[in-house]
């Protein structure tokens, strides 16, 4: 069976989010080292340590899931180090939430061996979530079948 990719949301968008914020951060730490501020290096320096932490957080959610019989590839960014390929035979479901002030918007993410996807509301997004699922379980299908 062909591997198929899904993608939740953009890549393109994410990695370009992940880059410049880190090019921003090099950038005047570049800029404090070329005036020999210390005070400015010392803080600058800590900002890209910041930017990858956040990157590689429990708030960022993966973006691109490759379902193959080789297993399920994680894929949450360029600058991720949490990049994985899971056995194919995780367990998987979708996990509703509510978000916003007053919690009325129902945001959907879905949940591979206990890693998060990021989160879209209901409708099309619903629906993707739903037929990587269904795709998972035609994987483990035709694995056990073979």
């Amino acid at each position: 069976m062909p591997a198929e990719v899904f993608t939740i949301k953009s890549l393109l968008v994410q990695n370009t989010l992940m880059l410049g914020a880190l090019g921003i951060t090099i950038f005047f730490l570049i800029r404090a080292a070329w005036k020999k501020n210390r005070r400015h290096i010392i803080v600058f320096s800590i900002w890209p340590c910041l930017v990858l932490a956040f990157f590689n957080s429990p708030f960022f959610g993966f973006s691109e899931v490759r379902v193959s019989p080789q297993g399920l590839g994680i894929n949450y960014g360029l600058l991720s180090l949490r990049n994985t390929v899971l056995p194919l035979h995780s367990d998987w479901r979708i996990q509703k939430r509510r978000a916003g002030l007053r919690k009325t918007k129902r945001l959907y993410s879905l949940v591979i061996a206990g890693k998060e996807s990021m989160r879209v509301r209901g409708g099309r997004g619903l629906e993707l979530l739903d037929t990587i699922g269904r795709s998972i379980d035609s994987m483990k299908a035709a694995d056990v079948q073979e």
